[in-house]
């Protein structure tokens, strides 16, 4: 998830394949990635604060999709 005041862009990229980059819109809303893929924050202009969570117990999980869907989307507007 992604807050602040900020324009053009500002999505998380992730390396799906070696040829296949996605991009994931957290502004103001819940997105869901496989950190372990290559991943970084496209270009942005303003201030732009992340929510990052992640586990840190438990069982390992198996490498599934790069992306998942956007779970949530939180408060007014959007990106």
């Amino acid at each position: 998830m992604s807050l602040g005041d900020f324009e053009g862009g500002g999505g998380v990229k992730v390396e799906c394949s070696a040829r296949i980059v996605g991009e994931v819109c957290t502004k103001n809303r819940l997105g869901k990635i496989d950190g372990r893929y290559p991943h970084w924050v496209s270009y942005y202009t303003g201030e732009r604060f992340s929510l990052v969570f992640y586990r840190t117990d438990g069982a390992e999980t198996e490498v599934g999709p790069a992306i998942f869907n956007v779970v949530k989307k939180v408060g007014r507007g959007g990106g």
